[in-house]
């Protein structure tokens, strides 16, 4: 499928494109440019407990490599 831009450089596509969603564009170094539907995910939600009067969150501290791997992990993903 071919599309061409307007005037103002937009480009509407109703077999493409859903309505009032989000894409993510990238230009690659051949010149295509790749459009990635930006989809919302679930994010974990830590209930505070109060533990001596103070109001704490998860009951453990994450390490680094933890940290690390949880974030390479998501932006392999995209």
């Amino acid at each position: 499928m071919r599309v061409i831009a307007d005037e103002r450089c937009r480009i509407q596509s109703r077999e493409l494109f859903k309505p009032n969603t989000p894409y993510d564009a990238e230009r690659k170094a051949d010149g295509r440019v790749e459009l990635v539907e930006l989809v919302e995910r679930e994010i974990p939600v830590v209930k505070p407990r109060r533990i001596d009067g103070r109001l704490r969150g998860a009951g453990m501290k994450p390490s680094r490599e933890h940290v690390a791997a949880a974030i390479r992990a998501d932006r392999d993903s995209r």
